[in-house]
């Protein structure tokens, strides 16, 4: 308690150099920290985009021609997903005879995709506004749009499906985040039907954790062999989380580096100034150590006093990377179409660490020189 009581008479016997400390501790770990929030953000925002746009690892997708009916699909999706590792399945079709129309013309910069509903199952599409795709039955085609289309379609306005033979009304029900820049829009692959006879090469899109390309290929063999009256493709991977772990490990390397020598320049500024401090008080720490004060004692009252200023400093810290960590979140998941992840609490933790261990590493030579003067010297000057 004796040498806590000295720490603050010391800290408020130069308020100065105690703000400065705590400005330059501050600055230093907001830097460390917005480093490491930077690579959590970027981590999550390219997993979150990759998964949105080719599915959790590990997706796979096989093209299927020849499938006349919705009840055939949805037995193949059945026999696949039971010959093979997945947990999740979903089938999706394009066709470039049948796109969006807006009032008389055709939106050809809107994709349009038929899907079954469990295709947010394998991309979780976040819903922006109103709902998903459901397999219920409704007069008008029920459209969901991607975030470009919405803002690219008037939705006030006439908005329609089909071809230039065979158009429908549609009703906007939904708008998702989908990862794609470009305007998309979904409708259920059942209403495909309302325009085509029968149904174009669909694709079937697997998901699981141990999937692997060719358990499809044999359960493709295994179908044909019993007679299935349709053909199925080759298997191809379409999630990309795996393949992007190496640039994003690079990536963070380069940060942390950053984040380092950010420390690294704030350590060398708090060093200056407890040299200074270490020459400014040599006369107290010499009355000190003719009242019997050791090495220990002297070095323990420099070295608390810094951690107590690395204690404000982190307070401070914490609470502005709260207050701006939204802020800069925000508008960098805006900028990729993502939902930013949120603050982490372990943030603060390393803010506390950070401060702690930088200022014990800046104070630790000053702290050892209070003692090493010679106590001669310093009491003639």
């Amino acid at each position: 308690m004796k040498s806590l009581r000295v720490a603050f008479q010391g800290l408020r016997g130069a308020p100065v150099r105690s703000a400065l400390v705590i400005l330059t501790l501050t600055l230093g770990m907001l830097g460390f920290v917005a480093v490491i929030s930077a690579t959590a953000v970027m981590q999550q925002a390219v997993t979150q985009k990759a998964i949105l746009t080719g599915g959790d690892e590990a997706t796979a997708q096989v093209a299927t021609s020849g499938i006349r009916s919705i009840d055939v699909l949805h037995r193949t999706m059945s026999q696949m997903r039971a010959r093979t590792d997945a947990r999740k399945v979903a089938a999706t079709l394009e066709d470039a005879d049948v796109g969006v129309w807006a009032g008389d013309a055709p939106a050809d910069n809107v994709a349009l995709t038929f899907a079954t509903p469990s295709l947010r199952e394998i991309r979780p599409f976040p819903l922006i506004a109103g709902e998903w795709l459901s397999v219920q039955d409704s007069l008008a085609p029920r459209l969901v749009l991607n975030e470009a289309a919405y803002a690219r379609l008037d939705t006030g306005a006439s908005v329609g499906v089909g071809t230039s033979k065979t158009r429908l009304d549609a009703v906007v029900i939904g708008v998702v985040r989908d990862g794609d820049d470009q305007p998309h829009a979904y409708l259920t692959l059942a209403d495909y039907l309302r325009f085509e006879s029968t149904l174009g090469p669909v694709m079937i899109v697997l998901n699981g954790p141990a999937l692997v390309p060719e358990e499809i290929a044999g359960a493709a063999k295994m179908l044909a062999e019993l007679g299935a009256p349709f053909t199925l493709g080759e298997a191809a991977r379409t999630d990309r989380v795996g393949g992007l772990a190496s640039e994003i490990a690079t990536t963070a390397q380069v940060l942390l580096v950053l984040g380092t020598l950010a420390l690294a320049t704030t350590i060398v500024g708090i060093l200056n100034i407890g040299l200074a401090t270490a020459r400014a008080r040599s006369k107290e720490f010499a009355l000190r150590r003719t009242m019997g004060a050791s090495r220990a004692n002297i070095a323990g009252i420099v070295m608390l006093e810094s951690q107590i200023l690395a204690l404000i400093a982190a307070i401070v810290a914490t609470a502005a990377s709260i207050v701006l960590f939204p802020l800069v979140v925000g508008s960098f998941g805006d900028q990729l179409g993502i939902e930013a992840p949120p603050y982490e609490p372990w943030y603060a933790l390393v803010s506390l660490i950070v401060a702690t261990v930088t200022a014990g590493l800046s104070t630790l030579v000053p702290a050892f020189l209070s003692y090493g003067r010679d106590l001669s010297e310093v009491m003639r000057t």
